[in-house]
């Protein structure tokens, strides 16, 4: 595995207003405009896995469509409160580019735990829809860039 994604999920719904935390239509643009903008980057990945919530099933899908990526799994270990280990130890079993669809603070502890063998550092302050890219530079995580919305409208 040369690289991984870590991407939030993008604007959902209170659960108040949809139970299911469908994206809001600004959910969907911005994890548009990010998918389309990754397509023209040449970004490529050959898996993409959420935690199976609809928020991040949704924003998967978005990116799958873009990115011409046919494998979009739900995976256990990808809740907001789940252990960031468990998912961390799978990484090398899922192979190859991988894109992580997810939720905080789970995707901030597993960033902070890949890169410094603490998930209690936080490193990235993610945001809705954002994309950070993480590559393996001499056996040690780092980060190699990092794309919101905002940088891109």
């Amino acid at each position: 595995m040369d690289s991984i994604y870590l991407v939030q999920h993008g604007k959902a719904f209170d659960e108040k207003v949809d139970p299911e935390r469908s994206l809001t239509p600004d959910g969907v643009n911005e994890t548009t405009l990010i998918a389309s903008y990754l397509a023209r980057l040449g970004v490529s990945v050959d898996l993409i896995i959420h935690s199976g919530k609809k928020r991040a099933l949704q924003t998967a899908e978005i990116l799958a469509k873009h990115l011409g990526v046919e494998s979009v799994n739900a995976v256990e270990g990808l809740n907001p409160n789940d252990d960031p280990s468990l998912i961390a130890s799978r990484l090398s079993e899922l192979g190859g580019r991988v894109m992580i669809v997810g939720h905080l603070p789970h995707l901030s502890k597993l960033a902070s735990l890949l890169i410094t063998g603490n998930p209690n550092n936080q490193l990235i302050k993610f945001r809705y829809s954002g994309v950070v890219r993480l590559g393996l530079t001499n056996g040690q995580w780092v980060i190699e860039w990092y794309i919101t919305p905002e940088l891109i409208k």
